[in-house]
């Protein structure tokens, strides 16, 4: 992305070297699905230094992304009508290897596959159920199976708010698979991302866990992008196989997206911060 910056604009060249600062002094956000904390917040500071007028009506665009502290996490006993359930665990298992994509193997024991056409039309068909158990309107974001295998684990993380609500339904498994929950809190700065070691473990974060077990066709509504979850080691090299339906409140695609962020607010110091902080990523995927 880089390529696409005019340099010898000195506007952007002057936005460019200001990006470089910025994300240099950003400490790392570094659990998983840390990519958007890690953005809003080298946004915030770029803002701070470029744009200040501009601030506080940028931070206060972001209300609709955040969970009230009220929200309690709901269980569904049963989602699908047992025939249609057993049908879609019968086209998983029908699935191509080569179908099933296997980069997150190493850190969480698990083929993953995003947007599986049965499983996009089941999240269009529970939008409502979700926007009632949220207590707000909802719409699809992304979804993705995920066959955890005998070295599944799940380490305490945050979510992207493009996953505010996850409705985490269970496909199959061997054995009971807890998850567990921290409550609702503000998304974490970045002096509080720099006070958090890495990798993380649930005794590092100073905040009390809920446990909750799943079994087949049972689901779970949590908000992830504002409460800390995890799964410890899956017991007796088991397997889990879920399916994660992701939502975020209806109208707010553009706030979900960082790259949208410059043309969303009218700021073109934006874009050059993501041109910055893509080429820079680490864990930048192709």
């Amino acid at each position: 992305m880089l390529q696409t910056l005019d340099l010898s604009d000195p506007h952007v060249a002057h936005h460019y070297m200001v990006a470089m600062r910025v994300l240099h002094e950003l400490p790392s956000f570094g659990w998983y699905d840390s990519h958007f904390l890690a953005k809003f917040e080298a946004a915030r500071r770029m803002l701070e230094l470029v744009n200040p007028v501009r601030l506080d009506s940028f931070v206060a665009a972001f209300a609709a992304l955040r969970t009230d502290a009220a929200f309690q996490i709901a269980h569904v006993p049963q989602v699908l009508e047992p025939r249609r359930f057993d049908a879609i665990n019968t086209l998983i298992r029908s699935l191509p290897a080569t179908r099933l994509k296997g980069y997150e193997a190493a850190e969480f024991g698990r083929r993953i596959l995003h947007d599986l056409p049965v499983l996009t039309a089941v999240q269009r068909e529970l939008a409502p159920l979700v926007s009632e158990l949220a207590g707000e309107a909802v719409e699809p974001s992304y979804n993705f199976l995920s066959l955890y295998n005998g070295n599944g684990r799940c380490r305490p993380h945050m979510d992207a708010p493009s996953a505010k609500w996850t409705l985490d339904m269970c496909l199959a498994q061997s054995c009971d698979w807890p998850i567990h929950f921290g409550p609702i809190m503000p998304w974490p700065d970045a002096v509080q991302a720099a006070a958090i070691p890495h990798p993380i473990v649930a005794a590092d974060l100073p905040v009390a866990f809920s446990e909750h077990v799943l079994r087949p066709n049972e689901a779970i509504l949590f908000s992830g992008s504002s409460q800390w979850h995890y799964r410890n080691a899956i017991p007796d090299a088991g397997f889990c196989h879920l399916a994660f339906l992701h939502y975020h409140p209806a109208g707010c695609a553009d706030l979900v997206e960082p790259r949208r962020w410059a043309a969303r607010f009218e700021l073109p110091e934006l874009a050059v911060l993501d041109a910055v902080f893509e080429a820079l990523r680490p864990d930048a995927r192709t």
